[in-house]
């Protein structure tokens, strides 16, 4: 039986960057921050030909492009922004946030979407005591997003199940009062599966239908609708 849970994308060089505006108008902002679900450049040496969230058949069917069509029916204006972690995920115990991701924060997002755990090595989820603990560097990126202070910030667990990661993730959104997303069976099921174990267009699309449902009371508080 195929193993759900491997993760069989290399996490080194997913994309030539970290930092991708798409554009948009003078409305809200939305900063995607994810890992090769949110956008891996093409990479034909493993069979991967797309520029998108993998695995998605196409780049409107990723989950980022899914969410952000679905905000603009509220606000044509709204722009959005990937940020894109794979880096992290690696080398989160010395990573300078504040000069590796300064774009991004300076893009000061009304409200940022944390979607990412996969590339930190398992070895993580064994050590008692670890020099530098996840959590604490993901809490500090998170703060470094939202230097501004206005952001909304929504967290979600990982596509892998990864319990410590997910635990530190959790308890990160419950100390700074923001809102943690329970992927549910999106994360066991098959059909939610495409390929490289990433998610398909049906996970893509699950995906992006529980985020903006998440997040859609915030969005008519901040369109006023």
């Amino acid at each position: 039986m195929k193993d759900l849970q491997e993760n069989i994308v290399p996490a080194e060089n997913q994309n030539s960057g970290d930092y991708f505006p798409q554009g948009g108008g003078d409305g809200i902002r939305v900063l995607f921050v994810g890992n090769s679900i949110t956008k891996h450049a093409p990479k034909p040496q493993i069979g991967w030909t797309n520029d998108c969230g993998m695995a998605a058949s196409c780049l409107e069917k990723d989950y980022v492009h899914l969410t952000a069509a679905k905000i603009k029916e509220l606000d044509p204006n709204m722009s959005f922004a990937i940020l894109q972690v794979a880096n992290f995920e690696r080398q989160f115990p010395t990573k300078d946030i504040y000069a590796d991701y300064k774009d991004a924060i300076d893009y000061k997002a009304d409200i940022i979407i944390m979607f990412f755990g996969a590339n930190v090595s398992k070895d993580y989820d064994k050590e008692e005591n670890p020099a530098v603990r996840f959590g604490d560097k993901y809490e500090e990126l998170r703060n470094a997003l939202n230097s501004h202070g206005t952001a909304k910030v929504f967290h979600s667990g990982g596509f892998y199940i990864r319990p410590v990661l997910n635990a530190e993730k959790k308890a990160a959104a419950e100390r700074l009062g923001d809102t943690y997303i329970e992927l549910g069976d999106i994360v066991t099921r098959e059909e939610t599966h495409g390929k490289f174990n990433h998610p398909s267009d049906q996970g893509m699309q699950e995906i992006a239908d529980l985020f903006f449902k998440t997040i859609e009371p915030t969005l008519k508080q901040l369109t006023n609708s």
